[in-house]
């Protein structure tokens, strides 16, 4: 472990002391062996080695340079010298906290709320697979995720309502982390839009030297079967003197876990209106009637307000809580010393995620086909509607797919004007691609069908023959209707979308320490320009862009793009011995679609005594609108309730405005950083955000409540919901304030180093007050249990 000390700009190196007869001279360092992660019916098996050189306890003394902090572009030293809330994780931490993928971390981070890590086929219609950071709960938008202090592309694909996100999951590889850097304040004026919230950053290993390889098995041993293997490994070292590389790579194999292997899930878990059984819609006198047979083919029935039936399907079992996925990384980054007063830095990583899920048999026909008099499931002597799906229950599982790829590539050099200013340009551009491939009915196809010219083979236009086929959709689940693989291959077809998302970014920075002097002390300064360009692009396939679909309707195909230039300065001023002022101003203009914004922030750091500090600032933040919020088009499925009691899903249609605003937010924190003994530090920190011009979309059902014949609400022939058409808005205002305490201690004893932490967030203005926290605890063997680890090692 290595410790630096900023106040007497020491490095403290605590090490164990190997003989020769221990593990051959070679340091092997072990993660936990056996251990109980998650709930208790899951196993988690791991082993971590590290190949390096022989240890030796060191405690030596040397100068160590200000490295650069997150929330300031001027180098800082820890948090007890800085004037904004930060949280850091290092690669031990991340370790003995049994992170072995970063949706592990954001678990871990109290700060975190409402993340969208897990698996929901209603609520990540085309994000299964991705990861997000969601800091104060105040949408995973708010959020700027950095690599390396740079920014990283956009997700292609949105959550729900809408949002923008970096997919963290295809970042790069958990070995390859030094540092995760947690700015828990709005930070636009620093960094720019999206930080709003706060800044994640993460920092890779450029100092590391050896190799580790990192192997860990996850197991679910009862209800239900699901695996999780994970191999992590690194390589880092340096080359002709003046270098350093850094190569890391991993590979994830995830099995999937669905409802129905879970034996505690109650039989109508989630149902539908829609089901096969299904229910038909007789015009004659305008009711719904429910298959003779609902309840006898495993439907719920169901009587609604206006007297009539339906026939319920119970989807519950289907959905999917885990996905399969298939998910492989790779990252490198080279820095050299050019010269004296110069240095190159470049950086490329790659990552493939492959995600399947297992959904419904089929999803509902939301446009209601006419079951023709003539086709063999219409009792009823006259045309009527069919409200259901063709393959419900007895049918086997359907399986969507999703692949999601991203590519980045950075260069920078750094240099030195004179001993105390320095500057820096870096080009990054990354892309991640995304392709969609759930499976959907063809409406026409389905109709068609209805109408006895189903089949792949079907010739001609007379029903039932040359090929051509009824679909029954009151047969039994065992008849032909359902097994038939013509007719399934007819009505059943492939949703694809090709969604890309882009990103260019140039940035220029000077800063300084000794800019000049005030009292003796050094004042600092930061000063740049940033430019960015982002860009999504999606195309469909031609059923797709027709809204050909029964469930999924379909999609247009659209470009967006935006382009950002932004100038910032900061300066710190020491205003005494004990305490120091900082500004910080950015300017950014977003073009003639959102317009330009101009935002401060004020912090102030005052060192009361040696063991305490307190910390104050005050800024205003922005978000401008996505290019998606601004000319994309989304398409999901909601269930929504009818004005006669009936629920059942229905299309919901964003399309992108121009006319947007940018969410707007000021933000401030008080804190105290106190060391309250030789082995326990405090930090707490109390935060307030006010927003105002939230950016969001409007609610489908709240439409259909208001007029459920709003022009924006579209009916089918029969008269259900097919779509409702909604829009992006700029909503009311937000207040949201709490508190952040973290305790950490540090004991060393004859059985090891003891390092027991508590961190904890609680909100204290929202809707309903809400708290999350953790507890962590750490070890570290010392001597004489060392010494017996490491013969167990020798022997392994």
């Amino acid at each position: 472990m290595t410790k630096k000390d900023s106040n007497k700009g020491r490095v403290v190196q605590e090490t164990f002391q190997n003989s020769s007869d221990e593990c051959s001279g070679s340091n092997l360092k072990w993660g936990s062996l056996m251990g109980v992660a998650l709930p208790a019916t899951l196993i988690s098996i791991s082993t971590l080695t590290v190949l390096c050189q022989v240890p030796t306890a060191v405690a030596s003394e040397q100068n160590i340079e200000e490295v650069q902090v997150l929330g300031t572009r001027i180098k800082r030293k820890s948090q007890s010298a800085s004037s904004t809330p930060l949280e850091n994780f290092d690669q031990t931490s991340l370790s003995d906290n049994g992170v072995k993928d970063i949706r592990d971390l954001v678990e871990l981070m109290p700060m975190n709320s409402g993340a969208q890590n897990n698996s929901d086929n209603l609520t990540q219609n085309y994000t299964a697979g991705t990861n997000n950071i969601n800091l104060r709960g105040l949408g995973v938008s708010s959020t700027l995720i950095l690599l390396n202090g740079r920014r990283q592309v956009l997700s292609a694909v949105q959550t729900d309502n809408g949002a923008s996100f970096v997919d963290t999951a295809s970042l790069i590889p958990t070995l390859a982390i030094d540092t995760v850097e947690i700015l828990k304040d709005g930070a636009s004026a620093i960094y720019g839009s999206d930080a709003v919230a706060g800044v994640v950053n993460f920092k890779t290993r450029d100092d590391f030297e050896g190799a580790e390889i990192q192997v860990e098995h996850r197991h679910r041993t009862s209800n239900g079967s699901q695996d999780d293997t994970n191999v992590d490994f690194v390589v880092g070292g340096n080359f002709q003197d003046t270098g350093h590389f850094l190569l890391a790579a991993s590979h994830l194999k995830r099995t999937s876990l669905v409802a129905q292997e879970v034996d505690w899930l109650i039989p109508t878990d989630g149902t539908s209106g829609y089901g096969n059984p299904g229910s038909f819609i007789v015009p004659s006198t305008g009711l719904s009637v429910a298959d003779p047979d609902c309840e006898q083919n495993g439907g719920f029935l169901n009587t609604t307000s206006t007297g009539g039936t339906l026939c319920l399907f119970d989807f519950g079992p289907q959905v999917t809580f885990v996905p399969e996925e298939q998910r492989m990384q790779g990252f490198a980054r080279a820095n050299w010393q050019w010269s004296d007063t110069t240095s190159y830095w470049s950086e490329i990583g790659y990552s493939r995620n492959k995600i399947s899920r297992e959904v419904s048999p089929s999803f509902p026909v939301l446009n209601t086909p006419v079951l023709p008099v003539d086709n063999p499931a219409n009792t009823f002597g006259e045309d009527v509607f069919f409200l259901g799906r063709p393959y419900g229950n007895g049918q086997p599982t359907e399986e969507n797919f999703y692949d999601h790829s991203t590519f980045r590539f950075g260069i920078g050099i750094v240099g030195q004007i004179s001993e105390s200013i320095d500057w820096e340009l870096s080009y990054v551009t990354a892309q991640n691609d995304a392709i969609l491939n759930p499976r959907d009915v063809i409406a026409d196809n389905f109709q068609a069908a209805l109408h006895g010219l189903g089949g792949v083979k079907c010739a001609g236009t007379t029903p039932n023959v040359n090929g051509c086929k009824y679909f029954d959709v009151s047969a039994d689940p065992g008849d032909s209707a359902f097994t038939d693989s013509e007719l399934r291959d007819f009505i059943i077809g492939d949703y694809i979308g090709n969604v890309e998302s882009e990103l260019q970014t140039i940035d220029m920075v000077v800063t300084g320490n000794e800019w000049f002097y005030i009292g003796g002390h050094p004042a600092g300064f930061a000063l740049g320009l940033h430019y960015r360009e982002e860009s999504l692009t999606a195309v469909y396939d031609s059923i797709t862009q027709q809204d050909g679909w029964a469930f999924l309707i379909g999609n247009p195909n659209f470009k967006a793009e935006s382009d950002v230039y932004s100038l910032f300065g900061e300066v710190l001023l020491p205003l005494h011995d004990n305490l120091e002022l900082n500004i910080a101003l950015r300017y950014e203009d977003y073009g003639s679609k959102v317009g330009s914004t101009t935002d401060p922030k004020l912090s102030l750091l005052w060192f009361v005594s040696p063991d305490v500090s307190l910390r104050s600032s005050i800024g205003t933040s922005f978000r401008a609108p996505s290019a998606f919020q601004t000319q994309g088009v989304q398409t999901r499925f909601v269930n929504i309730t009818d004005f006669d009691g009936s629920t059942t899903f229905a299309g919901d249609r964003t399309v992108g405005g121009e006319n947007l605003d940018p969410e707007t937010s000021t933000a401030y924190n008080l804190g105290l950083s106190w060391k309250m003994s030789d082995n326990w530090d405090l930090n707490i920190d109390y935060w307030n955000f006010s927003f105002d011009d939230v950016l969001t979309k409007t609610n489908a059902q709240s439409i259909v409540t208001a007029d459920p014949f709003d022009p924006r609400v579209e009916r089918t022939s029969a008269g259900t919901i097919s779509i409702v058409r909604t829009s992006f808005i700029n909503a009311n205002a937000i207040d949201t304030d709490g508190i952040d305490v973290s305790v950490k201690g540090h004991y060393e004893t004859g059985t090891g180093l003891w390092l027991p932490g508590f961190d904890a967030t609680y909100v204290l203005w929202r809707p309903h007050a809400a708290a999350a926290g953790k507890f962590r605890f750490k070890l570290e063997l010392g001597a004489p249990w060392s010494q017996c680890f490491s013969k167990i090692c020798q022997q392994l």
